[in-house]
């Protein structure tokens, strides 16, 4: 009978690979036709590498590869906040309704700006795909003497919990730009445990995964009433309704980070 395992391992540096050709096909599809899920992917991908790096980053005696990994960061940054411009408006076309004069103002407002965001994303997919291909591969080139490189899940649970209550700003002080950090800090500690496999890295990544939406819905709405503020006015009924529904999100979002397991709060 063989001995019990000490857990289910993740593998970051194969994780980052598999990522890397995921990046490609994103890229290759989007360059395509920007269509809404291919962009999503896109993002999402540049997002979940990012994550992978800030895990490397996290790790003892690993090759010298700072150099390929800073400038790699850099570029998935660019296309990155590229993809998000489209994707954001994509969000705001699907949480506006069309049965009124003024959603169609907006529906119409969104669609040509997504237009426009399309467009500087595949100028930025063009410019970068090529140099962004060769530093990937350098980075990867730098790490393949650990390419079997594994972390056992506890370990994995431990760095991203210690990663996250590094990062995150304090729950307890609730501005916005607070509120902003917790939520893009959650999404990277999901994708960081969903390097593993094991129940307690799943477990970990469900707990980040709701955060992050449940922060996402509240950005959303945000977003939505502001830009209805700006273009239909404070007392444009639809402007009102979005209002409610941010604050709405909000104390779902503050409920919320209130609830979080221990570990994830203020001492």
């Amino acid at each position: 009978m063989h001995p019990i395992r000490m857990a289910v391992a993740a593998h970051p540096v194969r994780t980052l690979r598999d990522l890397v050709t995921s990046l490609e096909a994103a890229i290759t599809l989007t360059l395509a036709d920007p269509k809404p899920h291919s962009v999503h992917r896109l993002r999402t991908t540049t997002r979940r590498i990012e994550a992978q790096l800030e895990l490397l980053a996290l790790l003892p005696d690993l090759p010298p590869h700072g150099k390929p990994a800073k400038k790699a960061r850099k570029l998935l940054r660019k296309l990155r906040r590229a993809a998000g411009d489209v994707r954001d408006l994509d969000v705001q076309r699907d949480l506006t309704p069309s049965k009124s004069h003024e959603a169609a103002q907006l529906q119409n407002l969104f669609e040509h700006r997504r237009d426009r965001a399309a467009k500087k994303l595949i100028a930025a997919l063009n410019k970068h795909q090529g140099k962004l291909t060769r530093r990937l591969e350098a980075l990867l080139k730098a790490l393949a003497p650990v390419e079997s490189l594994a972390v056992p899940s506890a370990h994995l649970v431990q760095l991203v919990l210690d990663w996250y209550t590094h990062t995150a700003p304090p729950a307890a002080k609730q501005d916005h730009d607070q509120l902003h950090g917790i939520r893009k800090a959650a999404k990277l500690a999901r994708y960081m445990s969903e390097s593993g496999t094991s129940a307690s890295t799943r477990s970990l990544a469900r707990t980040f995964e709701s955060l992050q939406q449940s922060g996402g819905n509240w950005h959303d709405w945000l977003t939505l009433s502001t830009i209805a503020d700006h273009e239909l006015g404070t007392s444009s009924p639809l402007t009102r309704s979005f209002t409610r529904r941010c604050e709405r999100s909000l104390a779902k979002y503050q409920s919320h980070l209130k609830s979080l397991p221990k570990g994830l709060t203020d001492s």
